[in-house]
């Protein structure tokens, strides 16, 4: 089968490699979507020639998919062959024609959704967690930093929780693409509109907490603590770095928490449990992802996707590679 790597050469490469075996508790799947994650996927490429281990030709790239159970191990209870999926996990779920998936990554698709936005699941999950890190509540204004597809995805989130997204990112490009959706305020970090929106909408308190969606964003977190109110809080959804101004942390008392991934284990929301929901929320149309996808394309052409984000990050916002 076809399988995307990340190549030590420091480029993305489509490679032919055995198909999988399944296993006791674990779910084989013929994937017809995959999502790729972006942009993520470009920082393993370049960080590929150090990362791999020795011995192999690279590190495959992928996450988050659809499509079809196959076969399912022994010990599995809730999925069953011939049932239409969403799968997540970056140890196990590639951009690939098979994976073999552990049952708790595996959740039946609704009816209502399609394999397209399926794919995504796994990444709605990893927003949710986010949304629900914050504890948003009805009425509330929540700064989203980031219009990355996550960021976006979050956006919608927000606002399906009754509260008040304002997006935050430094392309105009990839703000108008949640206009159609119903999310209009959006605003570049420098924009002195930004200031006098968020005063407005909180009568000159405060944004109640901001959402932290990509990595390294110290920008949109410089913003985002100018315009959070006293006791407000952040949560970090990436990796930010150890280098930023804490003063204003301490100053304004704000609550700094971590939400990375997609759910806590043991938790009432696991990511198993977030990706149901997320699957739940599509199925009702609460949260779009096909009018964001701006490139669809086959699996063994996923190069031209990377070379193409890496000239102008904003030609890409999502992509889904077809099996």
């Amino acid at each position: 089968m076809k399988l995307v790597i990340a190549h030590r050469s420091g480029e993305s490469r489509v490679i032919d490699v055995a198909e999988p075996r399944g296993g006791r508790n674990f779910v084989t799947v013929r994937v017809s979507h995959s999502g790729m994650t972006l942009p993520a996927e470009l920082d393993l490429i370049a960080q590929a020639s150090r990362r791999t281990r020795k011995g192999d030709d690279g590190i495959p790239l992928g996450g988050y998919a659809s499509g079809v159970v196959l076969e399912v191990g022994s010990g599995v209870k809730s999925i069953k062959e011939g049932i239409r999926v969403t799968v997540s996990g970056s140890r196990y779920v590639y951009h690939a024609g098979q994976v073999v998936v552990p049952e708790e990554l595996v959740v039946e698709l609704p009816k209502k959704v399609n394999h397209e936005e399926g794919a995504f699941a796994g990444m709605g999950a990893s927003a949710l967690n986010i949304v629900r890190a914050a504890n948003v509540q009805i009425g509330e204004v929540v700064l989203v930093i980031g219009a990355d597809l996550r960021g976006l995805i979050t956006a919608q989130l927000v606002r399906a929780s009754g509260a008040i997204p304002v997006l935050i990112d430094d392309s105009d490009f990839r703000l108008a693409k949640v206009h159609p959706l119903g999310i209009t305020h959006t605003f570049t970090p420098d924009d002195t509109e930004l200031v006098r929106i968020v005063d407005t909408l909180t009568d000159g308190r405060g944004a109640d907490s901001a959402l932290i969606t990509r990595a390294n964003d110290h920008k949109g977190f410089g913003a985002a603590l100018r315009l959070l109110r006293h006791r407000g809080t952040v949560i970090l959804g990436d990796y930010l770095g150890a280098r930023f101004d804490a003063d204003p942390l301490r100053e304004k008392a704000i609550n700094l928490r971590s939400a990375e991934g997609g759910g806590i284990e043991g938790s009432r929301w696991t990511e198993h449990d977030n990706m149901n929901c997320f699957c739940s929320l599509l199925a009702d149309r609460k949260v779009q992802i096909s009018p964001l996808i701006t490139d669809r394309v086959p699996l063994e052409r996923a190069p031209t996707i990377y070379e193409k984000a890496q000239r102008n990050r904003d030609a890409v916002i999502a992509c889904v590679l077809t099996v």
